[in-house]
């Protein structure tokens, strides 16, 4: 899945680049973007203390974002993203505890709100870019972490369900990728950014490689 958002982002780039050859100047200063995201997150996987391991599948996640350009260079804003993934975990004992390791295998599920810069190098229809910042990263493994739990809605009436292990983290993140204005009023952009998440402890701060294509709409 890796090779195949690759190249579906080198496409749209060679295409870009084709079509868009000696056009002059995007009309992007004083605009507001909008964008739809499809995209890509690679596999990783992901060592805590004890010799734990989690090795996270790749798969597709989505996710939108504005943006305001203070020129046809800087422009600052914000994105939604999430996305879920297979994992296959190795559990360890802590010190103390004289059971065995086991291993398990769930499906993690992680949503991102991150606020972002980003620097268009060229002021013209077509240019590379820069971009990076910082966010708020929700995690549920969707291990279980209690007793099943019952409430009532008024509108639903009774349910229940188990609480999971979950949290949210620090996270960061940069990148690089090209900008094709087509009109006044629509952009494609091809992105490959690179995101961390401060899981603190031995973990650490894992990363994450997302390719993405974006749909764009000023106004």
């Amino acid at each position: 899945m890796r090779t195949c958002a690759r190249l579906a982002v080198s496409i749209l780039l060679a295409v870009c680049a084709t079509s868009v050859a000696g056009q002059g100047a995007g009309p992007r200063a004083g605009r507001w973007d909008f964008t739809l995201q499809p995209q890509y997150v690679d596999g990783s996987s992901v060592t805590g203390g004890n010799g734990s391991r989690a090795n996270i599948s790749g798969d597709w996640g989505f996710g939108f974002g504005f943006a305001y350009n203070f020129s046809n260079h800087l422009a600052l804003g914000g994105e939604l993203t999430w996305n879920q993934a297979d994992y296959d975990a190795t559990i360890v004992p802590a010190a103390g505890n004289p059971g065995s390791s086991f291993n398990l295998s769930g499906t993690m599920e992680t949503s991102t709100l991150r606020f972002n810069g980003t620097w268009n190098i060229l002021a013209t229809n077509f240019t590379p870019f820069v971009t990076g910042g910082i966010g708020a990263t929700y995690v549920d493994t969707n291990i279980p972490d209690g007793p099943t739990q019952c409430w009532v809605d008024p509108w639903w009436g009774t349910y229940c369900g188990t609480p999971t292990r979950s949290n949210t983290y620090f996270s960061y993140n940069a990148g690089a990728g090209l900008r094709w204005d087509v009109n006044r009023s629509f952009f494609l952009r091809g992105v490959y950014t690179r995101q961390w998440i401060d899981v603190g402890g031995a973990t650490g701060s894992p990363a994450f490689d997302q390719f993405r294509i974006d749909f764009g709409f000023k106004h």
